[in-house]
């Protein structure tokens, strides 16, 4: 089937469906010393403003942005020479609950970074983004550079045109707080080759979180909050968007929230589920 535009994903035909195959299914290079082109002075430099720009509160060292930028060419060089000579350590996240909008009395844990690790965390993603960015899915349109809600809802309703009426608005339960830490690490291997890289995104992973009362260990999820968590959630959910599709569904995704449609010619119906399931391993079948 051709590409109706350049926000309707292609149709994908039987592909392999090991977990490892979605993310690098024609066995390329992987990207070996990564680390060096991290710690570089002019690269934490350029995260700085990214940081800056994005402002935000403090995390639980209570630094702000800006005091740390009343020290900013020594905090960038203690940064540079930790993750230079691997004594660099992240600090646990602090945990802030935000109301859900139209939910009373539920909320969503945020976790909010320490100024100098969201500069690190940057600099990491600036250099993952043109890693993984030609391997996500055209379905997918959160977190990614020249993609916004208004393309995903142009997209939509192209295919609203097409004759797909029928939609399940579903929504991942609680993804960033069950996000599987081995399975992330598992997809970040196929792509990344260089073992500090790696080790420090498993370690922004692990840190835990402050409640103000006392630190908490984790075994599963990514700080709704941190840097490097959005493109953290897209590698992982990529093999759900090839799944999905392979099985002939169309599907929207934004974030942890995805819409799929069926070719059924009769009045828009639109229902929403709440997937409780592991998203890669249960729902779409994908071998782990």
């Amino acid at each position: 089937m051709a590409r109706i535009s350049s926000f309707s994903e292609k149709p994908l035909g039987n592909r392999p469906r090991r977990l490892v195959y979605w993310l690098n299914p024609t066995g390329e290079k992987k990207v070996h010393s990564l680390v060096d082109k991290v710690y570089k002075l002019k690269i934490l430099a350029l995260a700085w403003e990214k940081v800056k720009r994005n402002k935000g509160a403090g995390g639980i060292d209570r630094q702000s942005v800006a005091d740390f930028e009343s020290n900013l060419a020594g905090n960038l060089k203690k940064l540079q020479d930790e993750l230079r000579t691997r004594s660099y350590q992240p600090q646990p996240v602090k945990r802030q609950l935000i109301p859900k909008s139209g939910q009373p009395g539920k909320f969503r844990p945020l976790g909010i970074p320490n100024v100098y690790d969201r500069v690190c965390q940057q600099a990491l993603l600036n250099r993952l983004e043109s890693i993984f960015e030609p391997v996500f899915d055209d379905a997918s349109f959160g977190y990614r550079r020249g993609r916004s809600t208004k393309d995903a809802m142009r997209k939509i309703w192209c295919e609203l045109e097409l004759g797909y009426e029928w939609v399940v608005d579903a929504d991942l339960k609680d993804f960033f707080g069950s996000a599987d830490h081995e399975k992330i690490m598992e997809l970040l291997n196929q792509r990344v080759a260089d073992g500090r890289v790696l080790g420090l995104l498993e370690s922004m992973m692990k840190v835990g979180y402050s409640d103000g009362k006392r630190i908490h260990q984790i075994r599963k999820g990514v700080p709704q909050g941190g840097v490097v968590s959005p493109l953290l959630s897209n590698i992982l959910l990529t093999p759900f968007d090839r799944e999905m599709r392979r099985k002939g569904y169309r599907l929207t995704r934004f974030a942890d929230d995805c819409a799929r449609w069926m070719p059924l010619f009769k009045p828009v119906r639109v229902r929403h589920r709440e997937l409780t399931v592991d998203p890669i391993s249960k729902s779409t079948g994908v071998i782990g």
